[in-house]
């Protein structure tokens, strides 16, 4: 199985560096845009199936990128919501700002936080299911910057810093129902 995994676009939380988590935040105007012009990223692909948080941000990407990418086959697809695709829980530092985040982590608090590997056994197990049923298949998933980095890094794929997986970034896995191989990264 084929997987396109994307980031969400732009949100006013995103912009004011404002951490999101759970919290329903639409896309902004750029957001719109940046979804739009990541249509032209999956370009050459006829996607079997999409995917996306049940989070409005996602949904919204996944449907502007499958309208945008050129493909009849795509633009028809309905864009299906899981929410084990669903940001990380921030717990209670969703809504504040990156530097208050940071310096509660670095000081031991989590305030009621999933961790990095909650985060990505459950995006594991949505692979996994997904893969009995689309083993020869292209998969998009759209969802968000902080699952995707706890899910590439705590599985062992890729290490990724926070803050690296960048707005409607795309990267590419092959998953065989055992291991996942990282074909591209954040483009």
């Amino acid at each position: 199985m084929r997987i396109i995994l994307a980031r969400h676009g732009e949100t006013d939380y995103n912009k004011g560096k404002k951490v999101q988590g759970h919290s329903d935040i639409p896309l902004n105007k750029e957001g719109i845009k940046q979804g739009k012009e990541a249509g032209k990223k999956i370009e050459g692909y006829k996607i079997d199936t999409a995917y996306s948080s049940t989070l409005g941000r996602a949904f919204d990407t996944a449907r502007y990128m499958l309208d945008n990418s050129n493909s009849e086959n795509n633009s028809k697809l309905k864009v299906n919501k899981d929410k084990r695709l669903i940001e990380k829980s921030y717990g209670g530092y969703e809504g504040v700002s990156f530097k208050e985040y940071s310096t509660g982590l670095t000081a031991g608090e989590f305030r009621g936080m999933e961790t990095d590997a909650e985060a990505a056994d459950r995006v594991e197990e949505f692979f996994k299911e997904k893969h009995k049923e689309h083993q020869n298949e292209i998969i998009l998933a759209v969802c968000h910057g902080g699952l995707i980095r706890s899910f590439l890094t705590e599985k062992g794929i890729k290490k990724v810093g926070r803050g690296t997986i960048i707005n409607t970034s795309v990267s590419i896995l092959d998953y065989d129902g055992e291991n996942f191989t990282l074909i591209e990264f954040n483009k």
